[in-house]
C-alpha cells in the first residue's frame, strides 16, 4: 500500500468488492429464482391433489348413487349419480390440465379415465335392467360382483395416482428446503463477507488517512494560532504525505509573506498616516436591524487603499440600507471619490430618499468633480417587516436575490453610471420580494471579471457554482465561498481590480411582519 498509493489500493479493493458483491448478488437471484419455481411447482401439485379428491369424491357419489337406485328401485337415490355424473367430465379435464403443469404421467390419467369409463357402461347397463323391470338381473351377484370389479379398479387407478402425487410433493419440499438452506447460507456468506470486508476498510482508512490527519490537522492549528515553526508530521498514505508537504510548502510561503506584509505596513506607517487615516474613513459602520444578518469582505487590489467600498445603515427599526461602489482607479485620489460617494448615498438614505432618488441627489453634487472621475453604485434598502427589496443600480453589476431553492433573481441597472456628466439623469427604483431566508448578493465586478490563465472570466455562473458549492445559507460562508473562489479562479497572477462581496439575508421569523409587497414592481421617483 505504501508504493502504489491509497487511491491505487482503494481502486483494487473495490473492484474485489463489486466482483464479490455481484457474484454473492447472482447466486442469491438464481436460488431465489428456484425457490420461486419450486414453490410454484408445489402449488401446482396441492391445485393436482385437490382435483384428484373431488373427482375421488364424485366416483364414491356415483357408486353410492347407482347402489341405493338397485336396491330400491326408486329414481330419487340416483340423484347423486347424475350430479357426479355431470361433473366427472369437467374436474377431468382439469385433471388432465393441471397434470401437464406438473409433468405427470399422462399414463396414470388415462388408466383413471379407461376405468371410469368401464364402470359407466357396466352402471348404465344396470340402470337400464332395473328400467324395464329386470331389477333381480341388475342385482344378481354376478352384477354386483362385476360392478364391485370395476370400482375397485377406479380405486387401485386413482391411488396410483395420489401415490405419485404425494412422492412428487415430499421431492418438492425437500427440494424447497434444499433451496432455502443454500439461500440461508448465501446471505450469510455475504453478510459475512460485507462485515469483513467493512471492518478491514475502517482499519486501513483509520490508520492510513484518519490518524495522519488528526496529527496533520493539530499540527496546523498550532502553525494557525502563531506557531510557524511547528513541524507538520508526513505520515500515513503516500497521498497524506503529499498532503503534508503542500501544507509544509503553504506554511513557507505564508511566513515569507507574512515577513513582506510587515515590512509594508512598517512603511506605511513611517510614510503614510494619511492614507492610513482615509483608509479608516473608508471602513464601513455596518448598521444592522433584526431579521437581516450582513456579511461583507473586501479585497484590495494592490496597498490598502482600494476604489471598491460599502456600507450598511439602520434606516429604521426595521429598514436597513446598504450600498456597494466601485470608483475607477486606485489610489489616493480614488478613495477620496469614494469617501465623498459613500457619505453622500449614506445621508441622502437617512434623509428618507428611495434609493434611485439618492443616486439623482448625489450625481447632482458631482458637478465640480473631473469628468473623467466616474463610480458605478448599487443602493438597495431592505424591509423584512414587509419583505421587500427596493433598488437602484447605477451601472453597476447586477444584484443576486437567491432563494431558499437556489432560484436567482438578477437585480439590473436602472440608470446610468454616477458622473459630473450624467448630472439631472434620474435613475429607477425596482421594489422586489423578500421572501424568509431569501439573500441578496452585491459584488463589484472585480469578482466576475477575475481570468484564468486561457482568459476566461470567472463571471456571474462562477458564483452560481461556488454558493451552490458553498451548501450552506449562512451569509458569512457564502462571501468567504464567492471570494475565494473567484481567487482560485484568477490564479496567482496580480490582480487588477479590487474584490468586494456583500451579503444580506432575510431571516426566516419576523415579529409583526406585515403582507410582501408583489413582486418586481417599479417605482419612478
Amino acid at each position: 500500500m505504501a508504493r502504489r498509493g491509497l487511491a491505487r489500493w482503494v481502486l483494487v479493493a473495490s473492484i474485489v468488492v463489486i466482483g464479490l458483491t455481484l457474484s454473492a448478488a447472482a447466486a442469491v437471484w438464481s436460488t431465489e429464482t428456484q425457490v420461486q419455481r419450486t414453490q410454484q411447482h408445489r402449488d401446482d401439485l396441492a391445485k393436482v391433489a385437490r382435483i384428484e379428491s373431488q373427482l375421488l369424491t364424485g366416483y364414491v357419489d356415483e357408486e353410492t348413487g347407482l347402489r341405493g337406485y338397485l336396491l330400491t328401485g326408486e329414481a330419487a337415490f340416483l340423484a347423486p349419480y347424475e350430479r357426479a355424473a355431470r361433473a366427472t367430465p369437467e374436474l377431468t379435464t382439469a385433471l388432465r390440465g393441471s397434470w401437464t403443469a406438473v409433468d405427470g404421467p399422462t399414463e396414470l390419467v388415462d388408466a383413471l379415465e379407461d376405468a371410469h369409463d368401464s364402470w359407466v357402461d357396466h352402471a348404465r347397463s344396470q340402470i337400464d335392467l332395473v328400467g324395464t323391470g329386470d331389477a333381480d338381473a341388475a342385482s344378481s351377484v354376478a352384477e354386483t360382483e362385476r360392478g364391485k370389479q370395476l370400482f375397485d379398479a377406479i380405486r387401485d387407478r386413482e391411488r396410483a395416482l395420489a401415490d405419485w402425487v404425494t412422492a412428487a410433493e415430499d421431492r418438492t419440499a425437500d427440494r424447497l428446503a434444499e433451496l432455502q438452506t443454500r439461500m440461508t447460507g448465501l446471505l450469510a456468506a455475504t453478510l459475512t463477507m460485507l462485515l469483513v470486508v467493512t471492518v478491514a476498510g475502517c482499519l486501513v482508512l483509520w490508520r492510513a488517512v484518519v490518524r495522519p490527519l488528526s496529527r496533520l490537522a493539530a499540527a496546523t492549528r498550532t502553525v494557525a494560532a502563531g506557531d510557524l515553526a511547528a513541524a507538520l508530521p508526513a505520515t500515513g498514505a503516500p497521498e497524506m504525505r503529499s498532503l503534508a508537504t503542500d501544507v509544509t510548502a503553504m506554511r513557507d510561503r505564508l511566513a515569507a509573506d507574512l515577513h513582506g506584509t510587515r515590512q509594508a505596513l512598517d512603511a506605511l506607517a513611517q510614510s503614510g498616516p494619511a492614507v492610513e487615516a482615509l483608509r479608516a474613513a473608508l471602513e464601513p459602520v455596518g448598521g444592522q436591524v433584526p431579521g437581516i444578518a450582513v456579511a461583507a469582505r473586501l479585497d484590495p487590489a494592490e496597498g490598502v487603499l482600494a476604489g471598491d467600498w460599502f456600507d450598511t445603515v439602520a434606516l429604521a427599526p426595521s429598514r436597513l440600507g446598504v450600498v456597494v461602489g466601485d470608483v475607477a482607479g486606485h489610489g489616493p485620489a480614488s478613495a477620496v471619490f469614494a469617501l465623498r460617494l459613500k457619505h453622500s448615498l449614506l445621508t441622502a438614505l437617512r434623509a428618507g430618499l428611495a434609493p434611485g432618488e439618492a443616486l439623482a441627489a448625489v450625481c447632482a453634487d458631482l458637478a465640480d468633480a473631473p469628468a473623467g472621475q466616474f463610480a458605478t453604485a448599487f443602493v438597495a434598502v431592505l424591509d423584512p417587516d414587509e419583505g421587500t427589496v427596493a433598488h437602484a443600480n447605477a451601472g453597476h453589476p447586477a444584484g443576486l436575490l437567491v432563494g431558499p431553492a437556489r432560484t436567482w433573481t438578477e437585480l439590473d441597472t436602472t440608470g446610468p453610471l454616477l458622473s459630473s456628466v450624467m448630472a439631472g439623469r434620474r435613475w429607477r427604483t425596482v421594489r422586489s420580494r423578500l421572501a424568509p431566508d431569501d439573500v441578496l448578493l452585491v459584488h463589484t465586478d472585480g469578482v466576475t471579471e477575475s481570468r484564468d490563465a486561457g482568459g476566461a472570466e470567472f463571471g456571474v455562473e462562477g458564483i452560481r457554482q461556488a454558493v451552490g458549492a458553498s451548501g450552506t445559507d449562512d451569509p458569512q460562508r457564502v462571501v468567504d465561498a464567492v471570494a475565494a473562489a473567484s481567487m482560485r479562479f484568477g490564479g496567482n497572477r496580480p490582480r487588477r481590480d479590487d474584490h468586494t462581496v456583500v451579503c444580506l439575508q432575510r431571516g426566516r421569523a419576523v415579529p409583526g411582519a406585515r403582507a410582501p409587497a408583489d413582486d418586481r414592481t417599479s417605482a419612478n421617483r
